[in-house]
């Protein structure tokens, strides 16, 4: 049975201003009544034994499971910025590991220009393959995130291309329904391609999925994305894992959108209904 997860990005302004604590966040999905939590390691105060023990604990009682951790890395840059990158996931996979994700998001990234974009290809890929092969030592699985806007994996043949040239075991996908190109909800440059197509490509690697929310209509349902022909595909492989949720309010003409605080319990309401 598929389960739902909110994100922390969701309220990253909230956190940043101090306004919510991640225990606060944690709480918040418990009164959502979602299964579970995913965290960034961008919206953690610190990273030291002591916090996350804290943060073990607080999931603990509140009956949320761990449902990702993600890291945003870009592999595809120059060689002299790989050590960086490379750097960043290794503090991810630490932190990961000690709180029992069971999954560490990672991108690929996007490359200097699009004259380099075969040279970060392959950039990308031994990177990508150098995280996979390190958290392999944690036991812990890394997933692949697609993602558009001239990104080095915005659509289902450039991500089966890099899993292909990563060829480890321990890399999985990470499915993000809106960040294909030719998702009529993300922001930035639209990019030709039928987003409901990179899906049915790539949704039998899928370990776990994000469903995107843009400008949820009144009963939860987002109009930049068929979520009934997502959901029949997704039933179509049996998937059995997480929804997680990623809220991105507004739109390209620079309207706001809705406030997380009102449109957040539409959203988990509709995706209960998807699901039974």
């Amino acid at each position: 049975m598929m389960k739902i997860s909110n994100y922390s990005l969701n309220y990253s302004r909230l956190l940043a201003q101090g306004q919510m604590t991640i225990p606060d966040f944690l709480t918040l999905c418990r009164q959502l009544n979602v299964d579970g939590a995913s965290l960034h390691v961008q919206n953690l105060p610190e990273v030291g034994t002591g916090y996350l023990k804290q943060i073990r604990r607080v999931y603990l009682d509140q009956g949320l499971a761990m449902a990702v951790f993600t890291v945003s890395t870009n592999f595809g840059q120059p060689e002299a910025a790989q050590r960086r990158e490379f750097e960043k996931a290794l503090e991810a996979i630490r932190v990961a590991a000690f709180l029992g994700a069971p999954l560490l998001r990672v991108f690929a990234g996007s490359p200097p220009n699009e004259g380099e974009r075969e040279k970060a290809f392959e950039r990308a890929a031994r990177g990508v393959r150098r995280v996979a092969e390190e958290a392999a030592h944690w036991g812990l699985p890394v997933g692949l995130q697609n993602h558009n806007h001239d990104a080095l994996c915005r659509t289902a043949d450039e991500i089966l291309r890099l899993i292909q040239m990563v060829d480890h075991p321990n890399l999985v996908l990470l499915l993000d329904t809106g960040q294909w190109a030719g998702s009529q909800g993300a922001s930035g440059k639209l990019q030709a391609g039928d987003f409901l197509e990179h899906i049915r490509k790539t949704v039998s690697l899928a370990r776990y999925v994000r469903v995107k929310f843009y400008n949820p209509r009144p009963d939860g349902s987002e109009p930049w994305i068929d979520y009934d022909q997502v959901f029949n595909i997704l039933r179509g492989v049996h998937y059995a894992g997480f929804l997680d949720i990623v809220y991105e309010p507004g739109d390209r003409r620079g309207n706001p959108g809705e406030d997380i605080k009102t449109a957040m319990p539409r959203v988990v309401k509709f995706l209960r209904s998807k699901i039974g």
